[in-house]
């Protein structure tokens, strides 16, 4: 028997390297003659150039650059061995875990810190460019990005504004950057908010890193002219693509600056690992994450297993921190189960200070489980 472990990290808890091992140890105390394969897995944002490092796909390249709010710091991304593609990942130079929580000022965060980050690649002689975006600090719609590579966003007087979505308001013209013509842009995202709107960036993503009532407000106002400025120029239309509201708006950003082609980083990362071809050679398939919920579905990584599971008729568990809304959407893209990994209850404080305990006692309760009702 051929087990198969995929895993997220735990947020805030573990890595996911450190889920796959809790995993591992549980099923060993079950059955140590199985033979266990663990694939600690990303969907293409925060975690992704160790995955892509640990699989030998290439190499780290570190590089000074700016964090969020223009302070000086290095930062890493990932260099493939075919030496002409980089993954950056966006929470490297512009995350909000760089900023202490006095420092998130959503109207002014940038990622241009990311774009010093992708014109070091490039002239590394990168033709190909993945941006792994999650994460984030920022709501300027990749401006500081377009900023960085050499682009001009100007007022009405024809200067440069200040970095940040805040300034995109007073946004008359967009200059191109020159001499990337020969760049292949690829963002890595798997959520499918629009840039504007309800359910768009700043409404949804701009109080998890700051942004109060009237600020949010008037950062919608500034997209929405960015928005309106790019579609004048480029005949691009950025406001309600689907997945354009990732990470403050880099998605839709880099669509509409330099026509970059969005992607599930799901998707991305599994077509790199070989990871169907994993589960087509297991015979149960372990996947977790701190949290399972409808958003979920929108491209997490145990949804895109259990849909890879079940494509191939494989069994395949889910063990996760917690359980939210309706189990039905969960089961029907491919869990055969999926567990809590909390024993009782507890405090979440707890439930993550002790995430590997519970994950390897849930593992070898769930195996053991299984081998009792396949043995009948």
């Amino acid at each position: 028997m051929q087990l198969l472990i995929v895993p997220d990290s735990f947020k805030e808890s573990l890595p996911a390297i450190e889920v796959a091992s809790a995993i591992e140890r549980g099923i060993k105390r079950v059955n140590n003659t199985l033979v266990v394969k663990s694939l600690p897995f990303s969907d293409g944002g925060e975690g992704a150039l160790t995955l892509l490092e640990n699989n030998a796909l290439g190499k780290r390249v570190s590089c000074k650059t700016v964090n969020p709010i223009g302070k000086n710091i290095t930062a890493d991304y990932f260099l493939f061995n075919d030496q002409s593609t980089a993954w950056i990942e966006l929470s490297q130079a512009s995350g909000l875990a760089l900023l202490k929580e006095s420092e998130r000022q959503l109207s002014i965060t940038s990622t241009y810190g990311t774009g010093i980050q992708i014109q070091h690649a490039i002239a590394q002689g990168c033709t190909k460019i993945i941006l792994g975006v999650g994460g984030s600090a920022t709501n300027d719609a990749a401006a500081g990005i377009f900023q960085a590579l050499g682009g001009q966003l100007l007022d009405k007087e024809g200067e440069e504004l200040a970095k940040g979505g805040g300034s995109l308001i007073h946004l008359e013209k967009i200059v191109l950057p020159k001499g990337l013509d020969n760049i292949q842009w690829k963002i890595a995202c798997d959520v499918e908010n629009p840039l504007l709107g309800p359910k768009g960036a700043s409404t949804v993503y701009g109080p998890q890193k700051g942004g109060d009532e009237l600020e949010i407000k008037a950062l919608e106002r500034s997209l929405e002219h960015l928005a309106n400025k790019i579609f004048q120029l480029f005949k691009r239309r950025i406001n309600d693509i689907p997945g354009g509201g990732a990470a403050g708006g880099t998605a839709a950003g880099m669509l509409g600056f330099l026509n970059a082609h969005l992607s599930p980083g799901f998707d991305l990362i599994a077509q790199l690992l070989d990871l169907e071809e994993h589960i087509q050679k297991a015979d149960l398939i372990f996947t977790a994450e701190g949290k399972i919920d409808a958003q979920s579905l929108e491209g997490k990584v145990p949804i895109g297993v259990a849909r890879l599971a079940k494509k191939h008729l494989t069994p395949c568990i889910g063990l996760v921190g917690a359980i939210e809304g309706p189990l039905a959407p969960l089961y029907h893209a491919g869990f055969s189960g999926l567990f809590s990994i909390q024993n009782g209850p507890m405090s979440l404080a707890k439930s993550k200070t002790n995430a590997a305990l519970l994950l390897e006692d849930t593992a070898a309760r769930v195996l053991a489980y299984h081998q009792n009702i396949h043995s009948l």
